[in-house]
């Protein structure tokens, strides 16, 4: 069928509306293959690119959106001109993302000429908000292209009040672990105030740092107001302090349901666009590269809190971690469940993780405390190659044993088991798993020593009770610790008799 309207736009019938059904039907495939074929030739190209100039500002758009789906990079060039020619707001944006789907790097300084005219420039009430896409849009860009400088972390500006996120419940080891700063145990956290911002990664149980910025009244819950309170709350004043760099940010908003309501993308979508005209292009939100996340959270007290957390910061504690697979644990939440273990942990002594994965478990019981030597059983070579490499960093004394843990064994008795138990997927079924529970508490008889501890993190909480009432006479369950009572994830510390 694009046969026809191809020979409908050589005769220049109906361009306009014609554009637009080759637009719609070359979301087929097949009908974009005849469309690339057709545009092999050099004539019917010369005759599309002139539609880029065409008096019709509808025709020059669709055209747009046409070859970025086309993909030619030879029609670069023409768009890349288009742009520059372009005196409608609307068509430059189309434009834009039509430029943005081909190798436009060789550009990147035009339109960085571009971006600085733009800002300087004066514009009327009704052109703003085109203007402020079409800036957000180039600074998309030219981030893309690293053909803007990124900021650099300076300091905090005097003592600053920082949310350690916790997984809920849990909050007291991180409070634990917290020295030398005031300190507050929250739902979700703990509070911390520093003006060290380095001292806080020093600190392995939480999640992530959230930079505490203000609250206000739910009832500026609507975009224009939210912006208000944002753009009035410092945010701007804060980054100029903390960061070296320019004076313009690139920023994530997140705001929970309860702030956004149901249409989550129209309200954030106003938001954001409300927060550049206020911040006049200081805080741009793109959907890559950002530099900061804005984060919105309704509380219970019917207040929005304004978090900030700085992603350029690098979050070093877990450097180890190169690899991972869909499964494997957290490793802020691994350090969390060493340290609710520590007081049962003793030093120099045989370990061994009979379902490794990638080794994050190990990894973070051999950084707290020492081991004579550590073994780390699976039966994924994949989960055990990347255990090999993310214990590149910590040390020699890390075995790494491809194996069924039902066939391993070993010279001399284990003094503890850690681990972190497989869980029910679409690869493994509960009938798996039950046998995997039964294997570990059947090996454990024939691999630790009497008096040896199993620390034990999974979610079948009836597959640990009923082993328990099998080998009763052979375990002893220490402490049952509830991590998360919606998945059933407990910490089990079990000591062999």
């Amino acid at each position: 069928m694009v046969e026809s309207l191809i020979q409908s736009l050589q005769d220049n019938i109906e361009v306009r509306a014609t554009l637009i059904k080759v637009r719609d039907l070359i979301k087929d495939a097949d009908e974009l293959a005849a469309f690339k074929k057709a545009f092999r030739d050099s004539a019917f190209k010369e005759t599309f690119y002139g539609f880029l100039k065409n008096d019709d500002a509808k025709v020059r758009r669709a055209a747009a959106k046409i070859l970025s789906t086309v993909g030619d990079e030879e029609a670069l060039e023409p768009i890349f001109n288009a742009y520059l020619e372009e005196e409608t707001l609307y068509v430059r944006e189309d434009l834009l993302i039509a430029i943005s789907s081909f190798k436009y790097g060789k550009y990147k300084d035009k339109l960085r000429n571009k971006l600085d005219s733009l800002i300087n420039g004066v514009y009327k009430e009704d052109e703003e908000v085109h203007i402020s896409s079409e800036i957000r849009m180039l600074y998309e860009m030219l981030l893309e292209k690293n053909a803007i400088k990124g900021h650099e972390f300076n300091k905090l500006p005097g003592t600053t009040e920082i949310m350690l996120t916790t997984k809920r419940g849990l909050e007291e080891y991180t409070l634990q672990a917290v020295h030398g700063m005031p300190k507050k145990k929250i739902h979700g956290g703990v509070m911390v105030k520093t003006s060290d911002y380095e001292a806080i990664y020093k600190i392995r149980t939480f999640e992530e740092a959230l930079i505490y910025v203000g609250e206000t009244e739910k009832e500026a819950i609507l975009p224009h107001d939210m912006a208000a309170f944002i753009t009035d709350s410092g945010v701007v004043k804060f980054l100029n302090s903390a960061l070296y760099g320019g004076d313009t940010y690139f920023y994530r908003l997140d705001a929970d349901a309860k702030v956004t309501g149901e249409d989550r993308s129209g309200y954030i979508k106003a938001l954001t666009k409300e927060i550049q005209k206020r911040t006049e292009n200081k805080l741009i939100n793109v959907p890559s590269n950002y530099e900061i996340e804005l984060r919105l959270r309704a509380s219970a007290q019917d207040k929005v809190k304004l978090y900030l957390k700085l992603c350029l910061v690098h979050d070093n504690r877990f450097n180890y971690r190169k690899e991972a697979i869909s499964q494997s644990i957290k490793p802020y939440m691994a350090a969390t469940i060493v340290e609710m273990a520590k007081p049962y942990l003793k030093k120099d002594v045989r370990i061994i993780d009979p379902f490794c994965g990638v080794g994050t478990m190990l990894l973070e019981r051999r950084l707290a405390v020492s081991a004579e030597s550590a073994y780390g059983v699976d039966f994924f070579g994949e989960a055990i190659d990347k255990a090999r490499t993310n214990s590149e960093l910590i040390g020699p004394d890390i075995h790494y044993v491809q194996r069924n843990f039902a066939d391993f064994t070993h010279e001399h008795k284990f003094d503890e088991i850690i681990t972190d138990m497989p869980i029910k997927s679409d690869k493994i079924g509960i009938d798996e798993i039950r046998n995997i529970y039964g294997i570990l508490f059947k090996k454990g008889l024939e691999l630790l020593r009497s008096g040896a501890v199993m620390i034990v993190y999974g979610n079948e909480h009836n597959e640990i009770k009923k082993n328990l009432r099998i080998y009763q006479n052979e375990y002893g369950l220490e402490r049952d610790f509830v991590i998360d009572e919606r998945t059933d994830s407990h910490l089990y510390i079990i000591f062999r008799k």
